[in-house]
């Protein structure tokens, strides 16, 4: 049948000699493969620009709910993603999530709550200044989203972050953070959109490093980030 949805680009790869097998993720039916042929020959209503990482789109497609690869009937943009794939700082934050949510999302069942996040916050990494810690409060927010949040609260009888355990815990041991981690996180999960808070440098990359080893335990498991190398040197 030919339906209608919003989506979100995660992942493209490119496949024969000019076709391009494209990841995304769509507000109605979750997780989907698409196939876009001819479209690095110049025979498709569908450029490449138009598909570029987190690209925001509108979809007519042929929906077939078994199908490992799906078609494409009509794509069009819904929002210019101009700053995120023209600014440099912008557009490796994008190739970030993008690597990020392409480890996370594995489901194909449409969460209408975790996709209007992820387009909120696709749109103020466009139009807002670039903060660097952007990525930090986009992983502790997604954590929500995706079931695997830190329980419990932090406090002065609980100032670890146990990573392996998922809550804030009273004793440093292998696998905690270090207290100053452990309250940052815990600023974003009380204050989500509030990024006003002093934090240097290496706080910062330290904290970053900790959400993504949370992440391993919970959700990723042993993938490494690619893209968090030239992330952290591009922030710092």
């Amino acid at each position: 049948m030919i339906a209608k949805t919003k989506a979100i680009v995660l992942h493209n790869t490119n496949y024969s000699e000019n076709s391009v097998i494209s990841k995304m993720y769509t507000k109605e039916y979750g997780l989907r493969t698409y196939i876009i042929p001819s479209i690095r020959k110049g025979k498709s209503a569908i450029r490449p620009s138009m598909i570029l990482a987190l690209s925001l789109v509108e979809l007519d497609i042929y929906e077939k709910a078994n199908a490992s690869i799906n078609r494409i009937k009509e794509l069009r943009n819904s929002q210019l993603l101009v700053n995120i794939h023209s600014d440099i700082v912008k557009t490796s934050i994008a190739l970030f999530l993008s690597e990020i949510l392409n480890h996370c999302i594995t489901f194909d069942q449409g969460d209408e709550y975790l996709f209007d996040f992820l387009q909120r916050e696709i749109l103020i990494l466009e139009n807002e200044e670039t903060n660097s810690l952007y990525p930090i409060f986009f992983l502790v927010n997604l954590s929500k989203h995706l079931g695997v949040q830190p329980l419990g609260v932090y406090s002065r009888d609980t100032p670890y972050l146990s990573l392996d355990e998922g809550m804030f815990v009273s004793q440093n041991g292998l696998h905690t953070t270090s207290t100053q981690v452990a309250e940052v996180v815990s600023h974003i999960l009380e204050r989500p959109t509030e990024k006003k808070i002093s934090v240097n440098a290496e706080l910062r990359k330290s904290t970053l490093n900790e959400i993504l080893k949370y992440y391993q335990y919970h959700i990723t498991k042993n993938r490494k980030i690619k893209s968090v190398e030239i992330l952290s040197e591009l922030l710092n």
